[in-house]
Order: structure tokens, then sequence, then C-alpha cells
């Protein structure tokens, strides 16, 4: 009699974790219908949906389509598969090797010029950029419009 209450107590604990297991996984995310590859804008058509199993941790996947819409790929995204987190980015405002224009603003004077990007950035991203007549490297932040805000 004792040995089934042992055997009842060790396993209970079993029981009453297993609905929570089960919950965890089935999670259904958004998944590319095609290979999407670095730079692509990911857009509602590009995207299907597939339930994960219980095995998979969905929290380090995209799990709202609304979360991966509009915004690029870091890396290639193949068809059926779960989109890491880490895997997009927002898009790219500035291109490196392209001319963009320098703005420094004050309270009493503004300031624009002219570089060259010396590496690709989004909205809010820090990037470095080249002054074509000095040579000297600027580093400012990346704003909607295309421009870098220098301080």
């Amino acid at each position: 009699m004792k040995s089934v209450m042992i055997t009842a107590a060790v396993a209970a604990p079993f029981f009453l974790a297993a609905p929570s297991l089960a919950e965890e996984g089935g999670r259904i995310v958004p998944v590319p219908k095609r290979a999407l590859y670095p730079g692509d804008v990911i857009t509602e058509e590009m995207l299907t949906s597939k339930q994960l199993s219980e095995n998979e941790n969905a929290s380090a996947f995209i799990t709202e389509a609304s979360g991966v819409v509009g915004k690029t790929s870091r890396r290639t995204l193949l068809p059926g598969l779960p989109i890491p987190k880490v895997a997009i980015r927002e898009p790219v405002v500035v291109r490196q090797g392209k001319a963009v224009s320098l703005v420094y603003e004050s309270d009493t004077v503004r300031i624009t010029g002219l570089a060259m990007a010396l590496q690709s950035g989004s909205v809010g991203e820090t990037i470095s950029a080249r002054n074509p007549d000095s040579g000297v490297v600027i580093h400012g932040v990346v704003m909607a419009d295309g421009s870098v805000r220098v301080n």
C-alpha cells in the first residue's frame, strides 16, 4: 500500500505539468511561401502560416505576421520554416557607397552637406559617412527622409 502511494505521489507532478507543456507547443506562426533573400521587403502575400510542434520554442520566432510585414530579411528565409526574430530588420534607407545628405542643426544654425555612406543603415541606426572633400569620417543617425543627422 505504501509503495502505491509513493508511486502516485511521484507521478502526480508529471501529470500536472503535462497540460502546460501541451499549451506551449502548437503555436501558429507566419512562414514564407517562397524563399526570401537578404534585402527583400516582406509583404503579406509572401507569408502563410504553420503550426509549430511542441518541442519548437516559439519565443525565438516571429509569432505575428504584423511583426514582419514591411521589414526586410537579413538572410535567406526558406519556405515553410519559422522566421527567427534576428533574421529581419527595418528597411534600409541609406545604402553603402551612395551619396547621403548630412544635416547638423542647433538652435541658431543649420548646416547641410554631402558625404559618401560607408555602410547601409535603417532609420535610427548610427552609420559612418566620408566627406569627399576632406576625407573626414563622420558618424550620424539615419533619418526617415534618408538624410543623416550629425551631432
